[in-house]
């Protein structure tokens, strides 16, 4: 049955019910809660005076609002269908149009959730400890398990594509958490009683995923996790170091001493065993950060919550900030136009984008200074009319500071033209490139949350030049992931059918930009371009291109040019718990029309690029390159793990395998 029928029948019943047990001569009855796609029932006054006083904003049918108090096994079931619908990898699942959003009120809670793909559970607390999860009538508590098997009886899949799921200001009052994730799947702001298990073990591979702002009373439980960003955290060390990549900490507070962990490395020290990989990075505070902004329900109404800039604050944040009210709110619905959006950010509203897929025909132009985007259950925002778009930004955010730019996903549209020089400019375009801005560190711009991708769900070509390109000084990333698919819908063996096309995942023409929990993957060219000074990059995951496609840029079917993952053409640099990674198909036939062949670059790929080979030795810590297998061809693997353009030579030939 379609999704929309379901919803039909629900609202139905739903309201069915209500007007069975409700007289409006009754002073208190049993309504509907108006505000989610799953209508919880919860007491409240039939009075025009109390309406008034408690107003609910209609967040649209993908929102799910739950008051505190044991679930209904009609709202439990319904929670069960949507796992059922939208878990596996297939292409309604993975690549499919369903966005949500489950928001819990102040209080306690008993669910049982497995989050699916494009799922968020918020809480609406003030702080996580408001709202306060427990296990559900089933025993199984708010999760992400392993991911099922791809047929009755089959083995159970490892979760390297289990992206695009969160869970955001909540106490998870649970023996243990299971979260086994890879990118693209946050968790922000929970206080955990339990373990947390970032892997199933065994069978399971997951590859890589963000924990910030946070409080772990259990331990970290890494298992065959691939790597992990975590930030402003207090927990207990990690277990082991990463195999393959890294294990990051920054501005985290050992449980036990309540000190913040030493720092794993001296950027003014030039040491090769700091440059070596090790797997594990404890990192200092950021220099400059304020936490997330989120909405809370407090005193019978929705707020917006904006945190404070803090200096070299190390653990969680929970209590700083300002409050705005909702009435200076604009929310969006499915179908809302950009213009509108426009509209309202001119007038000095925040936007909250609640759960859908929009397709702008505009730019969403954001020129009004300390204008909070908060997107929520993995609200899509994807360019339609290409005309408009050329060489512009899908976002575009002007020469103004305090920007905040959090939990939003962009894809790129439709490509009416072979000639990609004809296509978007930039997924988000951070300042004038003819007129860059210097930025203040007192009032940074901030990006949260970020995911950018080119290709997947797609059934024609698609592309942009660059997914994000920064042109103001002090903007600070905080868990971002940039990927050009490497597997979709129409697959053909691990042939992406169509074409998808991007330069480049990120460039940065500014001073002071920082990145914290920064992935990007499969670009044509270079991965990520950094022109400006004084830039930092703590924790970077990183794969090259190695599928192809239908058709690719003139010239770049098979030879890529000679492009690097990381490349550095400033003097002053920061970057620690890097992984770089190589992957080759085999040569074999994929249908009879296209042959595969591997991706290859005439004397391999580098991994990294500096100008000089101080920006190396210095500002360079913890770095893996990686071939998964060392007997690729020359051509089709990593041979240099930094390259250096002053000599033309390499200076770091330290490239592994699989250990």
């Amino acid at each position: 049955m379609r999704r929309a029928q379901l919803a039909g029948l629900w609202l139905l019943v739903v309201r069915a019910w209500a007007r069975s047990n409700c007289s409006p001569d009754d002073g208190e009855c049993e309504l509907p809660d108006t505000t989610g796609f799953v209508q919880v029932t919860h007491k409240t006054k039939a009075k025009a005076k109390d309406d008034a006083e408690s107003p609910h904003p209609d967040f649209g049918p993908n929102v799910i609002v739950l008051e505190p108090g044991e679930a209904s096994t009609q709202v439990e079931e319904r929670l069960q269908s949507f796992y059922e619908q939208w878990i596996s990898w297939d292409e309604d699942a993975q690549f499919g149009d369903h966005r949500t959003a489950i928001l819990l009120k102040p209080g306690e809670h008993q669910v049982d959730i497995n989050l699916w793909y494009y799922v968020g559970v918020y809480g609406l607390g003030k702080s996580p400890l408001d709202v306060v999860a427990r296990h559900g009538p089933r025993g199984e508590g708010l999760r992400v398990e392993q991911q099922p098997a791809s047929y009755p009886g089959g083995p159970l899949l490892p979760n390297t594509n289990t992206f695009w799921r969160t869970i955001e200001n909540v106490h998870v009052a649970q023996d243990k958490l299971d979260f086994f994730v890879s990118q693209a799947a946050p968790l922000r702001s929970v206080r955990v009683d339990g373990n947390v298990h970032l892997s199933g073990g065994g069978t399971d591979w997951t590859s890589g995923g963000a924990l910030m702002n946070s409080d772990i009373i259990g331990e970290p439980v890494t298992g065959t996790q691939q790597q992990w960003y975590t930030r402003g955290t207090t927990m207990r060390p990690y277990d082991h170091p990463a195999g393959q990549g890294s294990y990051a900490c920054v501005g985290c507070i050992d449980r036990d001493s309540g000190l913040p962990f030493y720092n794993s490395f001296n950027f003014d020290e030039h040491r090769a065993d700091q440059t070596f990989h090790k797997g594990l990075t404890y990192a200092a505070a950021p220099e400059v950060f304020a936490e997330k902004p989120y909405i809370f329900f407090d005193e019978g109404t929705y707020k917006l919550r904006i945190p404070e800039v803090l200096n070299n604050h190390a653990g969680p944040d929970w209590q700083t900030g300002s409050t705005v009210e909702f009435d200076q709110v604009f929310l969006t619905k499915e179908g809302t136009t950009a213009a509108e959006i426009n509209a309202a950010i001119a007038a000095g509203m925040h936007i909250v984008i609640t759960p859908a897929v929009y397709y702008l025909e505009e730019p969403i132009v954001i020129d009004h200074p300390n204008t909070v985007i908060l997107g929520l259950g993995f609200a899509t925002l994807i360019p339609q009319k290409l005309p408009v778009f050329v060489g512009r930004g899908v976002i575009e955010v002007g020469n103004v500071d305090g920007v905040r730019l959090a939990g939003v996903f962009v894809q790129a549209g439709p490509q009416d033209s072979s000639d990609f020089s004809k296509a978007v400019g930039a997924l988000v375009r951070w300042g004038k490139p003819e007129n860059p801005y210097a930025g203040k560190k007192s009032n940074p711009g901030f990006i949260y949350d970020f995911i950018a991708r080119v290709g997947g769900p797609d059934h024609q070509p698609v592309g942009v030049a660059n997914m994000l390109e920064i042109n103001n000084g002090w903007v600070v990333g905080d868990n971002l992931w940039l990927w050009k698919a490497d597997h979709c819908v129409s697959n053909s063996g691990a042939l992406c059918k169509p074409q998808r096309y991007v330069n480049h995942c990120l460039v940065v023409n500014a001073e002071n930009v920082h990145m914290y929990g920064l992935m990007a993957e499969h670009a044509n060219e270079d991965v990520c371009v950094w022109n400006g000074e004084y830039g930092k990059t703590i924790f970077y995951q990183s794969e090259f291109k190695y599928t192809l496609g239908e058709a690719s840029k003139p010239g770049t079917w098979q030879d890529v040019p000679h492009a690097v993952s990381y490349r550095v053409n400033a003097i002053n640099h920061e970057a620690a718990a890097f992984g770089i990674y190589a992957v080759v198909l085999a040569e074999d036939v994929d249908d009879e029309e296209t042959p595969m062949a591997n991706v290859q670059m005439q004397g391999g790929f580098s991994a990294i690029s500096v100008r000089d080979v101080s920006t190396y030795r210095y500002g360079f810590k913890d770095v893996s390159a990686l071939n998964w297998n060392g007997n690729w061809p020359e051509q089709s693997r990593i041979n240099c793990k930094a390259w250096v353009g002053s000599t033309r030579s390499c200076l770091d030939a330290g490239v592994g395998v699989p250990r």
